[in-house]
């Protein structure tokens, strides 16, 4: 069983993400094309055949979606704490609201280790440049942290030529003044097994660009934007997912 999975993908012109958590039942599907994004009730990920190897399929009244793996899956741990989990890259295929899908995403699957009513909140920031490179980071907030210095973080690196966990983990939000995140940066640092001292940082920086969505579900407010990424000298889609406690 797995307590939370996530799934964003896009290309900058259209653009979906998924959440779903089995410990709480929330669960949210948003699709965005143009300028317009919204909320598509009844569709979620299914509850099972949603492991690594499989195909993750979002079918529903019109939408017919499918997440197939690139590459292998990247093993992650928030640190000083027992959720574990896994980063894959994945391309999403299908058609929506009349129109064709053909791009990059990554999805996430965390274990029943995690205890929804400990947490506060938690953001699933992920970025991707084509064809085979992404960036993924979940930070989990407890309910008594004052802020995102009590963070507990895991991240993953994923690459043609090699993809890891990340050893230290930084991210870094601006918010609007509705409270929607604005502006966002990733500072992920990796440690060399050959050369335990020498770290690799590898950083990215975002804003918010086109529609966005939003549902509540139980407790929890969840909130999906795409995001528009930078990094060395590279444009990248991706998107910020926020849940939290209302």
């Amino acid at each position: 069983m797995t307590a939370l999975r996530t799934l964003a993908f896009g290309d900058g012109s259209v653009w979906g993400a998924s959440w779903a958590s089995d410990a709480t039942g929330a669960a949210l599907t948003a699709l965005g094309a143009g300028a317009d994004a919204s909320v598509i009730p009844g569709l979620r990920l299914p509850d099972s055949g949603v492991g690594a190897a499989d195909e993750w399929r979002l079918e529903h009244d019109g939408v017919a979606l499918v997440a197939a793996p690139v590459g292998e899956l990247v093993d992650v741990q928030a640190a000083q704490e027992g959720f574990a989990g896994w980063d894959q890259l994945c391309r999403v295929t299908g058609r929506f609201g009349g129109g064709e899908v053909d791009c990059l995403g990554v999805r996430s699957s965390f274990s029943d280790d995690i205890e929804m009513a400990r947490l506060e909140s938690i953001r699933a920031v992920s970025v991707w440049f084509e064809p085979d490179e992404a960036f993924a980071l979940t930070a989990f907030r407890p309910r008594k942290a004052k802020g995102h210095d009590g963070d507990l973080l895991a991240a993953a690196v994923i690459a043609a030529e090699s993809s890891a966990a990340v050893e230290d983990p930084r991210l870094s939000t601006t918010y609007a003044a509705d409270g929607w995140p604005a502006r966002a940066g990733l500072e992920l640092w990796l440690s060399s097994e050959d050369e335990p001292e020498r770290q690799y940082p590898r950083r990215a920086s975002g804003e918010a660009a086109g529609p966005r969505a939003e549902a509540v579900a139980g407790e929890l407010e969840l909130q999906a934007a795409p995001f528009r990424w930078h990094s060395r000298g590279r444009e990248g889609a991706g998107l910020y997912l926020l849940a939290r406690r209302r």
